[in-house]
């Protein structure tokens, strides 16, 4: 990882160099992982997190009681974030109990795609039975989401199988000298066939063959002949059953699909990732009230990735993520707020190298060795140059003119997204649907006059633009929830037509359209055109890096001396 004024490497926490693959970073995820996007972006191959699961109760490392608009607004900037620093076939599997699974579930929808959702795998994730309440909640749920399930579902890999699986499924009854085989259908289903599917195979035995009712071969005559004369396809071993496909061992993809039940005694509970932490953690008052344990997170991590890939946690926890990553031989990134970040996570990962043969160690013959780098990450460093082992620099006080896409939340609250009340405003006379020429305008009312891209220009010289999306980053004056007009800026040009804002939201760049970009996160504004203000286009200074202006719509008219 590349060090940076905002990420200070600690050589006393770290075992190895600040160049180490596995790296650890102290501070908030909500901030950090737009840093990452830069270096790391489309890399991650996994990630797995356990966010708090807002169940209201308060821990010795975290409080768990936050209103659910806040968590939401909360995991949903997390999971954009993450959905950007995932690889093309990557994949990202969250742990959830039953009060907010729903919610999230939604949430992560809206972020990847319904058509993206892999799996809700059910965890049991406690053995014994739980008598105080209604009914005994035994399980957990792990939403697993993909950037492409398509592309997921031709790199993720199968569960390895036994040999007795293998003997049952592979013979050799002929001797094959090309070794064991099994047979497969030599028919598929007729919807896509062509005519040359169609034919008749005649058996070694001279028993003549025609495909299923509603099916064809599976390869056209020529084809089939030629297979057939390489022994590939079995007849039985008089030469009297169909034709069926020879698929030999040595070639063959063996695994097991994975299931979406994990039963507790396969892949450990709560409790016995607790036992093992107590076994890290003898002399340690508190520890991690709520782990989970390295099988688990090892299924996981053998599903998705294979060595040498990059995994991502951004709530590290007590670092089971971080400690099963290292034993498997992956590269990793933990991140953590809470103080287990040095109290737990660095010590356990310490042990780890050194040859800790708890959790998955003797599974995996675990024997030790590798590192990792440990930074502490500051969004705004107070002192005027680096002290730590890095090197010298000054630091210039940072004064941020513009608000990025992602901060809308910490600048303007929980709810900075507000629908114009248009239909219920007593100065316009407005019905839904209907045309606003007529309408009666309140000079008093913000406009927002912007530049218009190349790309999007077209939409606004005739009028029938219905959306537009800001740049990454725009002006921290505006106040969303006053915006009320819009005034498209043309460039060469200058303004001429007036549009309402009916909705702002997070949208895509180039939404609706052909080449849009879905991981290209956006402001959007729905917009509904009211009438030409001008016959022809009229210039206008632009006071924010020409860009944009934020004022009352009787201002600006005044400005270009209109009586409006």
């Amino acid at each position: 990882m590349k060090q940076s004024i905002k990420f200070t490497y600690d050589s006393d926490s770290s075992v190895g160099t600040s160049d180490n693959p596995n790296v650890l970073i102290k501070g908030d995820n909500k901030y950090i992982l737009p840093e990452l996007i830069r270096e790391y972006k489309g890399k991650i191959k996994c990630v797995y997190i356990d966010p708090p699961y807002n169940n209201g109760d308060t821990y010795y490392y975290y409080k768990d009681n936050v209103s659910e608009t806040t968590w939401l607004r909360d995991i949903r900037c997390v999971l954009e974030h993450l959905k950007m620093l995932l690889c093309k076939d990557g994949s990202i599997w969250i742990s959830i109990d039953d009060s907010e699974m729903a919610y999230l579930k939604v949430e992560a929808d809206k972020v990847f795609g319904r058509e993206n959702c892999a799996a809700t795998i059910v965890w049991q994730q406690r053995k014994t039975r739980e008598n105080r309440a209604a009914f005994s909640c035994n399980h957990e749920y792990i939403l697993v989401y993909t950037r492409d399930i398509s592309k997921f579902k031709k790199s993720r890999n199968l569960l390895p199988v036994g040999k007795d699986f293998i003997e049952t499924k592979y013979r050799n009854p002929d001797n094959d000298p090309r070794g064991p085989w099994q047979s497969v259908s030599a028919s598929v289903q007729a919807g896509h066939a062509v005519p040359s599917q169609f034919y008749t195979i005649t058996s070694p035995a001279g028993v003549e063959y025609n495909p299923p009712k509603g099916r064809c071969w599976v390869y056209n005559e020529e084809r089939m002949k030629n297979e057939i004369s390489q022994g590939n396809i079995w007849f039985g071993k008089n030469g009297l059953n169909a034709p069926r496909i020879k698929k030999y061992l040595s070639s063959a993809k063996i695994g097991l699909t994975p299931q979406t039940l994990w039963a507790g005694d396969e892949y450990g509970t709560t409790d016995s990732a607790k036992k093992h932490l107590l076994s890290l953690f003898s002399k340690h008052e508190n520890i991690f009230e709520t782990p989970k344990p390295e099988n688990l997170i090892m299924q996981i991590l053998q599903i998705s990735t294979n060595e040498g890939d990059l995994v991502l946690d951004c709530y590290t926890g007590s670092g089971t993520t971080l400690s099963t990553a290292h034993k498997l031989k992956r590269n990793y990134i933990g991140i953590e707020i809470g103080e287990q970040m040095t109290d737990l996570v660095v010590t356990r990962l310490k042990k780890v190298i050194a040859g800790e043969q708890g959790g998955i160690s003797k599974i995996v013959n675990w024997q030790g060795g590798g590192g990792f780098a440990y930074f502490s990450f500051n969004r705004v460093k107070e002192q005027s140059a680096y002290t730590s082992s890095t090197y010298i620099r000054p630091i210039k006080k940072v004064v941020y003119h513009q608000l990025n896409l992602f901060s809308l939340f910490d600048e303007y609250g929980e709810n900075p997204i507000l629908e114009n009340n248009v239909v219920n405003d007593p100065f316009i006379s407005y019905n839904c649907g209907a045309n606003l020429t007529n309408s009666i305008f309140n000079n008093k009312k913000n406009v927002l006059i912007s530049l218009v891209k190349k790309d999007n220009e077209s939409l606004f010289l005739d009028c029938s633009a219905k959306i537009y999306y800001t740049g990454r980053k725009f002006p921290s004056t505006i106040a969303l929830d006053k915006l009320y007009y819009f005034m498209p800026y043309l460039k060469g040009k200058g303004v001429r037509d007036l549009y309402v804002i009916k909705i702002a939201r997070i949208g895509t760049r180039k939404e609706g359209q052909d080449d849009n970009d879905s991981t290209d996160f956006r402001l959007i504004f729905e917009l509904e055109f009211v009438k030409k203000v001008f016959n022809d286009y009229k210039p206008i200074e632009l006071k924010i890096w020409r860009t944009f202006t934020d004022t009352t719509i009787g201002k600006v008219l005044t400005e270009l001396n209109v009586d409006f």
